[in-house]
Formats: C-alpha cells, sequence, structure tokens
C-alpha cells in the first residue's frame, strides 16, 4: 500500500471510529439522543427521553410519538441535557425528538421503542432484534450526574420528604395517579429495587412473589391453603395483573376489573356469562353494566363471582360457595 492510499485509509478509520463512539464515557460531540437507545424493549408506560444538546444553543426541544408532536420542551439558556418522562403505547414506539433555536431545526433523532406486554396478545413477544436496555448502569449514568446526585445515601432508604429521594427527580410522574401502592408514597424505592443488582442497576428479583411475598404475608398465608389457585397468582406474576408503581384503577390494576379479565378470558369478552355449563339451558348472566347486589356501591364484575386470587370452591367461586346455586343466592333471593 502506498503512503498516500494509507492515509486515505486511516482517514476513514478514525472518521468511522469518531462517528460511531458511544455518547455515554467520551462525551458526544453534538446533539445526541441518549435514552431510550435505538431497539430498546421495554415493560412500563412511563419512559424517560434524556436528549444531550451539545454547543446547539437550542431554545426547544420538541418529543413527538409515533409521528405526533406531544411535549414542547423550553430550553435554560446554557443548558446541556433537557430530560422528559413521556408516556408510550404498547407495542412499536417511533420517538423523535427535534432540537429548534429560533424557530428552525438544528437537529433531529429518532430511535424505535418496544413496549412489550402480557396483556396484549399481538404484542407479549418481542420482537428478536429488540432487547432491554436499562439507563442505570455505570455509562448511563455518566449523562445525569452533571446535573442530579446518583450516588445513594442512607436517606434514600427511607426518605423524609419524596424530594429527598434519588429516584424522585426523574421519577416522579409514576405518582400522578389515583392509586399509588405504599412503598412509592413514601419513596421507598430501594424496598423493593436491588441497589446492589449488576450488570443494571436497581433491578427487581423474580419471579415476583418472592417479593410481594415479603410485604403481603397474610396473602401467602390465606393463597397457599386454597384447592383451587388462579393461574397468575400459582406462578408467583403478580405484576401481571398488578402495577407495582401506581395506577388509575384500584388494587393496582393494570386495567378495570372486566377488562382486564377478558384480557386472558377472551371467550366472556362480549359482556354476557353463558350459564349452560350449569344446567341453566340458553340462559346468560350479564358480567358488567349493572350494580353489584352483593357489593353496594359497586358495578358487577367477574370479581363479583370469581376470586382472583385463589378459592377452596371449582371456579374460584367467591365466598367460598360449594355450588353455583348457594352463589346466586348472594344476590337473588328464591
Amino acid at each position: 500500500m502506498t503512503k498516500g492510499l494509507y492515509r486515505v485509509a486511516v482517514f476513514f478509520c478514525l472518521s468511522y471510529i469518531l462517528a460511531v463512539v458511544p455518547a455515554y464515557g467520551g462525551g458526544p460531540q453534538g446533539v445526541a439522543l441518549l435514552y431510550p437507545q435505538d431497539k430498546s424493549l421495554v415493560e412500563a408506560k412511563l419512559i424517560s427521553v434524556v436528549v444531550y444538546l451539545g454547543d446547539s444553543d437550542a431554545d426547544m426541544v420538541i418529543i413527538a410519538r409515533n409521528g405526533r408532536e406531544i411535549e414542547n420542551v423550553p430550553v435554560p439558556k446554557g443548558q446541556k441535557y433537557i430530560c422528559k418522562v413521556i408516556t408510550i403505547d404498547v407495542g412499536h414506539n417511533e420517538i423523535g425528538v427535534r432540537v429548534v433555536k429560533g424557530g428552525s431545526t438544528v437537529e433531529s433523532k429518532q430511535v424505535s421503542v418496544f413496549f412489550r406486554s402480557d396483556l396484549s396478545k399481538k404484542f407479549a413477544i418481542k420482537p428478536s432484534d429488540y432487547n432491554k436496555k436499562p439507563f442505570h448502569n455505570e455509562d448511563g449514568e455518566k449523562a445525569c450526574a452533571s446535573c442530579h446526585r446518583m450516588e445513594l445515601t442512607e436517606k434514600d432508604s427511607k426518605p423524609d420528604k419524596p424530594e429527598d429521594s434519588l429516584c424522585y427527580q426523574c421519577h416522579k410522574r409514576i405518582t400522578s395517579y389515583p392509586f399509588i401502592h405504599g412503598p412509592v408514597v413514601k419513596w421507598a424505592c430501594l424496598t423493593c429495587h436491588n441497589k446492589d443488582s449488576r450488570p443494571f442497576k436497581y433491578m427487581t428479583p423474580k419471579p415476583d412473589k418472592d417479593l410481594c411475598f415479603s410485604c403481603h404475608k397474610e396473602k401467602k398465608a390465606e393463597w397457599v391453603t386454597k384447592k383451587y389457585i388462579h393461574g397468575p397468582t400459582a406462578r408467583g406474576t403478580c405484576t401481571l395483573c398488578h402495577n407495582p408503581h401506581a395506577s388509575e384503577h384500584p388494587y393496582w390494576l393494570k386495567k378495570a376489573t372486566w377488562n382486564l379479565c377478558v384480557t386472558c378470558h377472551e371467550e366472556m369478552g362480549k359482556g354476557k356469562h353463558m350459564l349452560k355449563p350449569f344446567a341453566i339451558p340458553n340462559k346468560t348472566h350479564p358480567t358488567r353494566g349493572i350494580p353489584d347486589p352483593s357489593r353496594p356501591g359497586k358495578m358487577i364484575s367477574c370479581a363479583s363471582c370469581h376470586n382472583p386470587h385463589a378459592s377452596n370452591a371449582k371456579f374460584l367461586f367467591a365466598y367460598e360457595v360449594p355450588t353455583i346455586y348457594d352463589l346466586c343466592k348472594k344476590c337473588h333471593k328464591f
């Protein structure tokens, strides 16, 4: 190889290395979308978007989800990073950011994220080229260390107020729902998240029951003695139905009760329960849309007649009744 060709080869090699060097660690040279990373697999509705602005002197960052702009984030003078929590949809999400100065786009970036959910038949299995890429590792946290405290202190185990928690600044949006799990109310995140897990910090042990039963001991004692146990309870996959942080629904359910049940029990999705198997031919019973006589103030749902966790009665009948007729008598007088 001649000296001229050698120099050209070296130039292109160096150019390639500089182009693909990670934004973390060595420090990005220009605008960079640090998180989420492209082809990320996530299993939660809320996700943080972290943008490095470099020397762009931007005054606005516009965040889009699946082609629709959802957040306009003003940039204070001289600020190098913008962090914003957004919601995403189950399945594929294209997350784009536009860095704007004086009304003109300086630069734009886009990544693809897949929100996998066991409550979606269509999106329960991840695409093969998507993988979990959590933010909390040594390289990821370097981007935040210039503005945020990233090292835990004793106070983080039991903060006196939410603002004292290391987690609060970035994750405070999880408490914006009406029903909040006890540890989250207190911002005692380390009750469930392992600060020493590696390679990613703050992971939680699996199966869920190993963690959930450490507090909900009375439920474990009750359910393990039952003759019939609902599948998710038996497997210990509590977070299949319950959000461990907060929810729009009581008991931190991921969906309203009826909607949650028919996600798996699709045959009941018409809102009427066929009673033929119980020797009442051609009769159906509504499973939603009417008041529940046995629970004043509540509407009827699957949980009116079935225990969602465990029972000594077949079909997980509520009230531990031995027959369907005994169950009917809870509401109907005959």
